[in-house]
């Protein structure tokens, strides 16, 4: 046990003497990531902010004497109605598509006449651009008032219009629906962060000693082979770890900014002990998976460039597979997906920040992780007893 301390602390060395490296590799990714996501979330507050405020610039064409009421009611919603005519349309149609007109109302000729006199069933159109915001915000506010016109033309015509209501209940997990929206950013960014650091460091943990000519050096000392590479994956895990919790922390740090992200209806995010417990453990066995399967990659190349190439294939399919969860529910009614490597964790990682998981699941998670870190360490010692393996030319 003394020995692997002994490399762990030669492998830490190389980062946490040197103040530049701790900033690039434990300070910068955390940092990074606080500094987009909390501008992004204070663009789209702004965005949304600036689309509230904005007055709709409707054109009403033929606006029947029954739409007086719906204009009066429009008062607090913020559009102003401009009567225009029907040759006008295709001016107006350019202005939607320009951004200086917000939507368009055609009623039919004699609107209100067609339905005291019920010759006919009158139509009304809205013309309106759905790829520009303030123009889909007055839609929906025009919509409302359209079925405000309608209860107050059944009024007219003694027709009750609320023979019956309509009324809208959400039923949510507040706590579920709060981390949906990190359900789906943060396993894809720590898995992503999590591999792309052990990706760096493993390279250049066995692979590196070989190009520099001091693995030779150094399985001459009196360790033995396997307390080397138990040293390397502790060291290699912990430097890993510390760059994927700071990822965690710097999006965790910039959540206040994005409050129009997060959440629905109110919902704030907050997690129990158990939770982070659980987050942590994910993590960790995430890490040590990840230093481990790039540290075979790192012991089977000759220099540093070889491993890397060794372990971008790992890395693209690592990446590729948070791709299949991203819109998905988190729970799964297979138990089978949470022990596919790497995979299982993506899972778990989702399940534990909306609050879906089960214990059976997740232990699945862990167990099944350490199995495959057991079977990589396995190999990663067969392999390093292999003079062939370590100093081929």
């Amino acid at each position: 046990m003394k020995n692997i301390f002994k490399i762990v602390k030669k492998e830490l060395d190389k980062i946490f003497k040197f103040p530049r490296t701790i900033f690039s590799t434990l300070l910068l990714p955390g940092l990074i990531l606080f500094v987009i996501y909390a501008i992004i979330g204070s663009l789209v507050s702004a965005e949304i902010d600036k689309i509230e405020q904005h007055v709709g610039i409707v054109h009403v064409i033929n606006a029947p004497d029954s739409f007086s009421f719906a204009k009066e009611t429009a008062s607090d919603s913020k559009i102003e109605f401009i009567d225009s005519a029907i040759d006008q349309l295709p001016e107006l149609e350019e202005g939607l598509k320009l951004g200086s007109v917000d939507a368009v109302l055609v009623f039919d000729e004699n609107f209100d006449q067609s339905i005291i006199e019920k010759t006919g069933v009158p139509a009304v159109k809205i013309y309106y651009n759905p790829t520009e915001n303030n123009s889909a915000e007055t839609y929906n506010k025009l919509y409302v008032l359209i079925d405000t016109q309608k209860a107050k033309l059944l009024e007219d015509l003694e027709i009750d219009p609320n023979i019956f209501r309509a009324s809208l209940e959400e039923v949510f997990d507040e706590k579920k629906a709060a981390g949906s929206f990190l359900g789906m950013l943060l396993p894809l960014l720590l898995v992503s962060f999590i591999f792309a650091g052990a990706m760096s460091i493993g390279a250049d943990a066995i692979a590196g000693e070989k190009e520099r000519g001091t693995l030779a050096t150094l399985l001459m000392a009196p360790l033995k082979r396997d307390e080397i590479i138990l040293g390397k994956i502790v060291s290699t895990t912990i430097i890993n770890f510390c760059y994927a919790a700071s990822s965690f922390i710097g999006i965790i740090g910039a959540l206040p900014f994005m409050k129009s992200l997060v959440g629905s209806g109110g919902a704030v995010i907050s997690y129990g002990v158990p939770d982070y417990l659980g987050l942590l453990g994910i993590i960790i066995v995430l890490s040590v998976f990840a230093s481990t399967i790039l540290l075979v990659t790192s012991t089977i190349a000759k220099t540093v460039k070889e491993a890397s190439m060794y372990a971008m294939p790992i890395y693209m399919i690592v990446m590729l597979l948070p791709m299949f969860t991203l819109f998905s529910q988190a729970k799964t009614e297979t138990p089978l997906v949470y022990i596919i490597p790497v995979y299982n964790c993506i899972i778990a990682l989702k399940g534990v920040l909306s609050t879906e998981i089960d214990l059976l699941s997740y232990l699945l998670t862990i167990g099944s992780m350490l199995i495959y870190i057991a079977l990589l360490v396995f190999l990663l010692i067969r392999l390093f007893k292999r003079e062939r393996v370590l100093f081929s030319k």
